[in-house]
């Protein structure tokens, strides 16, 4: 799996910071990139946080793009987001999606699987949003984490990002780049 060095991701109202580049290892979900969502003009020009600590940036949520197919998104999805109770209901998940989208795009990805439990409204509001359509519920098999951590069903969605341009100009990072964000684990914020 390739990672790419990434510009400051941004659509004018809101920024994303990198905080992690994760790799396939021992059976993780998928490869995936992890993101922390700043109010625009929280970050530097180049992406970078304006102090050490991301917490004290004042993050409003989290975004995670995850790379690839297999058993895990498929009842995960692609995309997995949240959203501080402070900042919840100004659109800030669909926003991020749509930041994150022409990432997958310079990964060849066309369709992103978004899921969520059949009860999170503001979930499903954000996905129906983004223009996903619903493909029907789905048991978790028992072996999942998910099903581990209490949800037995989730919908899945299909959000169609075929027409998004992709990002461009964007060179590999070499496993040097990033293996030492893997080493220190993303630190839930909700």
């Amino acid at each position: 799996m390739t990672f790419y060095r990434l510009p400051l991701l941004s659509d004018g109202q809101l920024e994303l910071w990198l905080s992690c580049c994760a790799p396939m290892v021992d059976k993780a979900w998928a490869p995936s990139y992890q993101f922390f969502i700043f109010p625009a003009g929280t970050l530097r020009k180049d992406g970078s946080l304006p102090c050490a600590d991301p917490e004290s940036a004042g993050p409003l949520g989290h975004i995670h793009l995850r790379l690839g197919m297999n058993d895990n998104i498929y009842y995960g999805g692609h995309i997995g987001y949240g959203v501080r109770e402070r900042a919840r209901g100004h659109g800030i998940a669909a926003r991020a999606c749509r930041i994150v989208a022409p990432l997958a795009r310079a990964h060849d990805m066309e369709e992103l699987i978004i899921t969520t439990t059949p009860d999170n409204v503001a979930s499903i509001k954000t996905i129906e949003h983004l223009g996903a359509s619903f493909e029907g519920n789905v048991g978790v098999p028992r072996y999942h984490d998910l099903y581990r951590r209490g949800d037995k069903v989730v919908s899945r969605y299909v959000w169609n990002i075929s027409g998004v341009p992709p990002l461009t100009g964007l060179t590999p990072l070499v496993p040097t780049d990033w293996s030492d964000a893997v080493e220190q684990p993303f630190r839930g914020i909700f």
